[in-house]
């Protein structure tokens, strides 16, 4: 996809379902951390750049306090949103072929540290279905699994099999409209219930309430747009797109992911 966007375009996409290819990707991803990773390619140098400055707007949600469902600043949370230089090109291709629509970017999170992915994997995501639901033993990990990636108890990540975040090639990001406003989506960044569960509303009937038909019109238009430049999305939430890590190598088949761990600063 080249070039600026028409309405007629996103009108296409708004109307184009996606059951089917988001089916296909969660058929694929399975145990996607024990995909190869490629270490010593070119792509394992790219240096992280902070997104903000090429135009992308957004901001961090674990390092704010008004952030729901939490409404609290995670503990080792970073303020900058940081990706691998060649995604952050990725996605200011996004931004300027929907700018003169008045469509925006915003992002939620991009580079993650290790801190902040134990604390949601390793107590707040069992905690909650704990209290919630009752899981406990398999079935409590499984669903833990479903939105939050295993982190690293040392803090040290294994380099063949890091979480998608600390890689630099995922991110987390939604659509705004020209006076800022959050397209609806139907639920909230981090909802982690079936409703974030990114073809949730396709099913819905013809007699739909208005809410649920803009939520799938809206996730179809995400989707569409990050799928046109290579991105693939993680099934269960309707936000989160990575390239170059092991999730986008096992969902497109690519032979071994192209990111390793990164960290913002630091030579990869």
């Amino acid at each position: 996809m080249d070039g600026a966007l028409s309405w007629d375009a996103v009108v296409h996409m708004r109307e184009t379902p996606i059951a089917v290819a988001v089916a296909q990707a969660d058929a694929r991803k399975g145990d996607y951390r024990a995909h190869p990773v490629d270490l010593n390619g070119p792509a394992q140098a790219e240096p992280l750049v902070e997104v903000t400055g090429l135009g992308i707007a957004g901001a961090n949600h674990y390092y704010r306090a008004d952030n729901p469902p939490y409404y609290a600043q995670i503990a080792g949370s970073v303020e900058g949103l940081w990706l691998r230089a060649g995604v952050a090109e990725r996605l200011a291709r996004v931004q300027a072929r929907i700018a003169g629509l008045g469509l925006s970017l915003w992002v939620y999170d991009a580079w993650r540290p290790v801190a902040v992915q134990n604390t949601f994997h390793d107590r707040w995501m069992p905690d909650y279905l704990r209290r919630t639901r009752g899981l406990e033993g398999e079935a409590l990990w499984a669903e833990v699994g479903r939105y939050w990636a295993r982190g690293a108890q040392d803090g040290v990540i294994d380099p063949l099999s890091p979480p998608p975040h600390a890689t630099g090639g995922a991110v987390d990001l939604t659509l705004r409209d020209r006076f800022g406003a959050p397209l609806h989506m139907g639920a909230i960044f981090d909802d982690v219930t079936a409703v974030s569960n990114t073809a949730h509303f396709e099913t819905a009937p013809k007699d739909a309430s208005f809410s649920d038909l803009e939520a799938r019109a809206n996730r179809r238009l995400l989707f569409h747009l990050m799928s046109a430049e290579g991105l693939v999305n993680n099934p269960t939430e309707w936000w989160h797109f990575s390239y170059g890590d092991q999730m986008w190598a096992r969902i497109t088949g690519a032979e071994a992911a192209v990111y390793g761990p990164a960290h913002p600063g630091a030579a990869t």
